[in-house]
């Protein structure tokens, strides 16, 4: 075997463990994920879906769209039968087969280790800071597959479009970003029409050509959408999820990328980006006669999802599943032209190296800390935390309606429900109004002076908790209708004036600190 030989078994190796490290590495709770072990369990308990919401005292007259009931389910089965590691073994199984898609996806466009190993680790690493334990997790699988069999079909491979409109009922019933992979076929249909574009021009009839089995594949995907328990009500949350735009003014998952909120994702994207207009530069000056779509359409391809990562960060592992084949793809097209295009043979030898940093990172990472724990710290709850809070009113068992932070809801409903009942949780417009949920997050983000302090007394508001960064607190302080319960360095607790006395009325306000098991260690 000589060296050359040699280095490409070692870069293939280096590829797959690179891979199965960045797999395991996000062992980080979710906000929601108390939520959604919650709610699979009680759809398990009930024997089926409910539209009624028994956990906030706020949804009295509201239908309760259960759009990701099925993987509520198998989040709550795997954690009620394994714990954590359930969790962490569901998620590396479903993570797994989207990087495996991945995997097959950069390698149908070249078999060139030097070429797809390194875009590989690149967008793999832009992919695990999502792997959490939410239903998310399945739309990359679902999509990376969407993406290996349309790619197959646009290089002219085998490829088993019928495939998709099974998968496609699957990801309808576990998460609503099922319309990813309608996307996906969209864009295939145009690229299928460009290449006609290219080799026929505007005939009539000639660019539809070869759009047949897609156009039918799209359909019955979308068709397939309607067969899950809500049936066209599925479709009515989808669009208010996308016309309302409250989320991407409050919540940090659908605000645009940035260094501030989420580095890594930022750096990843940006990474990606400029490999793909170098790549993409070089491919379309030095065009071939290749199969499929000329360069320019597929760079075309990619800018949506691209475009869209930008203004919101949760569409960033979309964008490196479809990207990263385009890149390789491209790659391959003018690597035997490599002696002659000095000026990207240097920038490819550098951006190959800079694709592989995140991955050793990952590596120092997991190295320091390989234990199979889903951890709760950092961010998880916000900068500040209400596990004293929690703890207090367990410890005095407390009932009552407790007005809170939406990313606070799902966390307390695990611990004191049914004795405590929330305002507001994670569910956001799939249960609440979309006034509601901006009435929440205006009183807990405004500022001291817009705050209005008058949203909790307008519902049967018992107590009232408040983080501690909160600008509204200083005015709840001096508000003489509010008793306040409990303090820490994390939230304030306070009961409101018209609540009978309990044995808290004699306690004092504590001050603990923050670092207590349960919120800054780890979920049992």
């Amino acid at each position: 075997m000589n060296f050359a030989s040699r280095g490409r078994q070692f870069v293939s190796v280096f590829a797959v463990v690179g891979a199965v490290v960045c797999l395991y590495s996000m062992r980080q709770a979710d906000p929601d994920l108390w939520g959604y072990l919650t709610y699979g369990k009680l759809f398990v308990e009930s024997g089926g879906l409910t539209s009624r919401d028994p956990f906030a005292y706020t949804s009295s007259g509201f239908r309760w769209t259960t759009f990701e009931y099925g993987a509520q389910l198998l989040l709550w089965w795997a954690y009620h039968f394994a714990g954590p590691i359930g969790l962490i073994a569901l998620k590396c199984v479903v993570g797994g087969v989207a990087l495996w898609c991945l995997f097959l996806a950069v390698r149908v466009t070249t078999h060139e280790p030097f070429i797809w190993a390194p875009i590989c680790l690149l967008c793999t690493s832009a992919i695990c800071r999502f792997f959490v334990f939410r239903p998310q997790l399945f739309t990359l699988a679902f999509f990376a597959f969407f993406v290996l069999v349309l790619f197959k079909f646009l290089l002219r491979r085998r490829a088993p479009l019928w495939a998709l409109p099974i998968v496609m009922l699957a990801w309808a019933n576990l998460h609503g970003g099922f319309l990813a992979g309608l996307g996906a076929l969209g864009l295939v249909v145009l690229l299928r029409a460009s290449e006609n574009l290219a080799a026929f021009g505007w005939r009539s009839g000639r660019l539809a050509e070869g759009t047949h089995r897609l156009w039918v594949t799209l359909a019955a995907c979308s068709a397939v959408t309607f067969i899950n328990p809500l049936g066209p009500r599925l479709w009515v949350y989808i669009i208010t999820e996308l016309s309302h735009s409250t989320n991407r003014r409050y919540i940090e998952e659908w605000a645009p990328a940035s260094l501030h909120r989420d580095a890594w994702s930022m750096i990843a994207l940006t990474l990606i980006v400029v490999t793909f207009a170098v790549v993409g530069w070089a491919a379309h000056r030095h065009e071939r006669g290749n199969t499929g779509p000329l360069a320019m359409y597929w760079m075309a391809s990619c800018v949506p999802l691209i475009a869209m990562s930008y203004l919101s960060v949760r569409h960033v592992p979309l964008a490196a599943i479809w990207t990263g084949p385009v890149i390789t793809l491209l790659a391959s097209h003018v690597q035997d032209q490599l002696p002659q295009l000095a000026a990207f043979r240097r920038s490819w030898f550098l951006l190959r190296g800079l694709g592989m940093l995140p991955v050793c990172l990952i590596f120092a990472v997991v190295y320091a800390d390989p234990r199979p724990n889903i951890r709760i710290d950092g961010g998880v709850l916000g900068p500040t935390r209400p596990c004293g809070a929690v703890a207090f009113l367990r410890d005095q068992s407390v009932r009552g309606n407790l007005y809170n932070p939406l990313w606070w809801g799902a966390y307390i409903t695990w611990e004191l429900y049914p004795s405590v009942r929330v305002s507001m949780d994670g569910r956001n417009v799939s249960l609440f109004s979309d006034e509601m949920v901006l009435e929440n997050l205006k009183f807990y983000t405004d500022d001291v002076h817009q705050a209005d302090i008058e949203v909790p007394s307008r519902y049967a508001t018992d107590f009232l908790i408040v983080p501690a960064d909160a600008p509204v607190l200083s005015r709840l302080l001096a508000d003489s209708r509010w008793r306040r319960m409990y303090g820490d360095s994390g939230s304030v607790l306070f009961k409101h004036l018209d609540v009978g006395a309990t044995q808290s009325d004699v306690l004092p306000a504590l001050h603990i600190p923050l670092m207590k098991k349960g919120c800054e260690a780890v979920l049992e």
